[in-house]
């Protein structure tokens, strides 16, 4: 899928480094949930390949995969993810500078 103007979800060079350590040849998977109070979860997952429909961020061998509603959500953020052995967290802020959705999430 692609975005053609539209802004696009962008990796930090730490967040690079670590998706590509940690999948491989794989990707790294969001899938946005729109929770009950409105603010919107972002799941992650390493799969093999994206799922049709996916936008796909590659930066330094490191592959990022979107469904659609994460993809518009994130369209204005920089990915960034701090590794701590067995589980890592991540977070997302605005190229702004404000914080993005997401922020602080953890993934094991």
């Amino acid at each position: 899928m692609s975005l053609g103007w539209f802004a696009m979800l962008e990796l930090s060079d730490d967040a690079a480094r670590e998706i590509k350590e940690l999948t491989g040849t794989s990707g790294l998977r969001f899938v946005a949930q729109e929770l009950a109070d409105g603010s919107t979860s972002f799941d992650p997952s390493i799969v093999e390949e994206p799922a049709e429909g996916d936008v796909v961020v590659e930066r330094a061998g490191a592959r990022v995969f979107l469904d659609p509603a994460a993809a518009e959500k994130l369209a204005d953020v920089i990915l960034e993810i701090e590794s701590h052995g067995d589980h890592f967290h991540f977070g997302f802020t605005r190229k702004d500078g404000a914080d993005g959705d997401g922020d602080s999430q953890d993934a094991a």
